[in-house]
């Protein structure tokens, strides 16, 4: 197998794709990928809105006092807003067909607990996770969905003019 298949198996790029990818624009798949990170994010924030309130009326003394009534709902309301802000980065993201491809040498690092990066074209984009296969230094074309997030917008990557 060689270098391109590895990472179109890793990354779960099909050929498919990676022809409309190239053409400029998202292919179904990545697109309604892109719909159901978005679903995921909202899942999320019920997720963590449920154990706060959990946590409220689990652990603290009744009567509630305002203060934690206020403070709760602040940390809500935080949540909520994070959440739905990701949630339609997403969905926009998804809804606009455009692809756009960056070339060039491609650095892998990591940035202590924040994780594995990507950096070419002066752009810095998180990874899933490290690859191994992936070659510091090395001539990539990356491609993005410019308006997802940081974490959700590389959409597929291939090696440039090499196998």
């Amino acid at each position: 197998m060689g270098h391109r298949d590895e990472l179109l198996k890793l990354y779960h790029i099909g050929v498919e794709d990676l022809e409309a990818n190239r053409t400029g624009r998202l292919s179904n798949r990545q697109a309604q990928y892109l719909r159901q990170n978005g679903i995921r994010s909202v899942i999320l924030t019920i997720i963590i809105i449920g154990v706060l309130a959990a946590v409220l009326f689990g652990v603290a003394t009744k009567p509630l006092a305002p203060i934690q009534w206020i403070l709760t709902g602040i940390l809500a309301a935080l949540v909520f807003a994070i959440g739905y802000n990701d949630y339609s980065k997403l969905r926009l993201a998804a809804a606009d067909p455009r692809v756009e491809c960056l070339t060039g040498p491609a650095r892998i690092q990591r940035r202590g607990r924040a994780g594995w990066y990507l950096s070419i074209a002066h752009r810095d984009f998180k990874l899933p996770a490290h690859s191994k296969i992936m070659k510091s230094d090395a001539n990539y074309r990356v491609y993005i969905a410019p308006k997802a997030p940081r974490e959700s917008c590389i959409v597929a990557l291939e090696p440039d003019g090499w196998d």
